[in-house]
């Protein structure tokens, strides 16, 4: 049983910081939503296993240390910044034996819970949500079939899915770092596995991003405007980002390799309709993984990240995640 489709990383809120370097001339913090999948799913994405009910769980644990700007640069106005963010998920799928020319519907729901811890030297700084529910996603997918090859082992499998990530979460309109966006996203993807020779997987999920207006933007500043206005609306810019792998399997039960995401923001983000210039965000996550068959029906991921070419947002030296899934 292989890794179905997890919408796991738990971003930090509070990730794209316009050059607020001064009382006098603020700009809005607009984020992307908090729980995209970064990374969040690795190692044999094509494959979602047999029909029937999965139930995937994972811990993961991102610290950040430092905000970027456009230039990739530190924001000179926070000093010495520590941004925890530890996330416990549970998604459960169920993947139906209807078959339609090769591929089967299915339907998954994740709920995360997530701990936040912040500090900063003196300066600028930000309050976070502390404990807490983050934003539910639902979603719906096809599988297809796997392509076989003459040996009558898989060759490719894919899946198309489209996901909504819901503003249930926990969300104070007077906290900079929530659990929940406080905004609906829309985010299909597409995941595939290619096996380009014995042993070999190689494995991307292609996602698209596109928010809705946030109508209660979040601040602890009770005076924030905007060109002189209050700020009553922001609208994080739309985005696409893949997550990659290529893996060996070592032995049957266990594959080493190489897991990553690059994160692309596509549009500025807005703030009172009036676009944000230079406010595109943009990470690459890069590091080693594995993936353990612990029986047919359960299996294992482990997977670290480093993050670099970094704008925009927060960046992350060190990102770890434990996965579980189970089919039954």
């Amino acid at each position: 049983m292989k890794n179905k489709h997890a919408h796991a990383t738990w971003v930090i809120a509070a990730a794209s910081v316009l050059a607020a370097t001064s009382a006098s001339a603020q700009v809005p913090i607009v984020s992307q939503p908090a729980g995209l999948n970064l990374g969040g799913t690795s190692f044999y994405d094509g494959f979602s296993g047999a029909p029937g009910w999965t139930w995937l769980s994972w811990v993961r644990h991102a610290s950040a240390n430092a905000i970027k700007d456009n230039s990739g640069n530190n924001v000179a106005a926070f000093n010495s910044p520590k941004i925890n963010s530890t996330s416990w998920a549970n998604q459960l799928s169920y993947s139906s034996p209807t078959n339609w020319g090769g591929w089967h519907p299915g339907v998954t729901a994740i709920l995360p819970l997530v701990a936040l811890n912040s500090s900063f030297g003196p300066g600028a700084s930000m309050t976070d949500g502390g404990t807490d529910l983050g934003d539910i996603t639902v979603g719906a997918f096809l599988q297809s079939d796997p392509v076989m090859g003459a040996q009558g082992q898989p060759v490719f499998v894919q899946r198309l899915s489209l996901d909504t990530i819901l503003p249930t979460g926990k969300y104070d309109q007077h906290t900079d770092i929530n659990q929940s966006a406080g905004f609906a996203s829309l985010n299909p993807y597409w995941a595939a596995t290619l096996f380009p020779a014995d042993r070999w997987e190689v494995s991307w999920r292609l996602h698209y991003l596109y928010n809705f207006k946030n109508d209660k933007p979040a601040s602890s500043n009770p005076q924030q405007s905007f060109n002189g206005a209050p700020l009553t609306s922001t609208q994080a810019g739309q985005a696409s980002w893949v997550n990659f792998t290529a893996s060996y399997a070592v032995t049957p039960a266990l594959s080493l390799g190489i897991n990553g995401y690059l994160f692309q923001q596509l549009s500025d983000s807005k703030a009172n309709g009036s676009t944000l210039a230079d406010s595109k965000e943009r990470v690459l996550g890069i590091g080693p993984g594995l993936m353990w068959r612990i029986s047919r029906d359960t299996s294992l991921w482990v997977n670290t990240y480093h993050e670099t070419l970094v704008r925009n947002r927060t960046s992350a030296p060190l990102t770890a995640q434990v996965r579980l899934a189970m089919h039954f």
